[in-house]
């Protein structure tokens, strides 16, 4: 007895489905995303729409061990705020906070700490800004 061309499709594609399902159960699922240890961030901003959010301002990351880094750079922000962002002041900040979570309160959702020099001041835009939320946050170095 033959086997119809139309069943041999069938069959064929069936154990391709199986082997793609085998295989991705062997690799398992991707690996969570490594956020970039041993480094925090200091943070300068105006205001925010929602509690407990960053809105856009100024930003540096430091190493985990630079608390006087970190308050020299606050320092600094606060008194130059107005030099980065013409007729503004910086009213909030935060002070050794981790990569990933100053990433979720300014709505990016990742670490941004992977794209930022150490110990350089960056403008940053955010999505918890109260007066020009962000739909995609993102940074530009200021000054060192």
């Amino acid at each position: 007895m033959r086997i119809s061309p139309r069943l041999t499709r069938l069959g064929l594609g069936a154990f391709a489905v199986a082997g793609l399902a085998l295989s991705a159960l062997a690799v398992g699922p991707a690996p969570a995303a490594e956020a970039q240890s041993n480094f925090r961030v200091c943070v300068a901003w105006n205001s925010a729409n929602t509690s407990g959010g960053i809105g856009t301002g100024l930003a540096v990351k430091v190493y985990k061990g630079g608390d006087d880094t970190c308050a020299r750079k606050v320092e600094y922000m606060q008194n130059y705020y107005g030099q980065a962002y013409a007729g503004s002041s910086a009213k909030n900040f935060a002070y050794m906070i981790t990569c990933e979570s100053f990433g979720e309160r300014i709505g990016l959702g990742g670490d941004p700490c992977y794209q930022l020099r150490q110990n350089a001041i960056y403008k940053f835009t955010s999505a918890a800004d109260e007066r020009y939320p962000s739909d995609n946050p993102s940074f530009s170095f200021w000054r060192n």
